[in-house]
């Protein structure tokens, strides 16, 4: 019977204990990992906050971007008298150098309908422009 009970641990105990302190130990090392990423990521976000804060330019630069916004009234005769579209586009830009292409969006007012209360606004919204004397 010892030799039967000796057998039983050697062979089943045993290599389950083996196997939980290998599974511990592998938790310990990834825990240990996972802290030392967790301080890196935590370092390099504070390096990029701590940059980005410190460049006063960048509110600056993004003052400079404006937007050019153009509308439209067409008025298409057809069988059941005009429709009217509107038509808005809108360009970004930086100073005076353009970021993107015009995007235009269509908005199909119908049959005699009347006109949003944003289109009374001017057809070319002027942009918030510095003066500069020449003496």
């Amino acid at each position: 019977m010892t030799s039967f009970a000796a057998e039983l641990v050697f062979w089943v105990v045993l290599p389950a204990l083996v196997a939980l302190g290998a599974a511990y130990l592998v938790w310990l090392l990834m825990q240990a990992r996972i802290q030392v990423l967790t301080a890196h990521y935590q370092t390099a976000v504070a390096k990029v906050e701590n940059d980005c804060s410190s460049h006063p330019g960048l509110e600056a630069l993004l003052a400079e971007l404006r937007m050019e916004r153009r509308r439209f009234v067409r008025r298409v005769p057809g069988p059941n008298g005009n429709e009217t579209t509107l038509i808005t586009h809108e360009r970004l830009y930086l100073r005076n150098i353009p970021l993107t292409s015009w995007m235009e969006e269509v908005l199909v007012l119908g049959n005699g309908e009347e006109l949003p209360a944003e289109t009374i606004t001017p057809l070319i919204e002027p942009a918030a422009s510095q003066s500069l004397t020449v003496a």
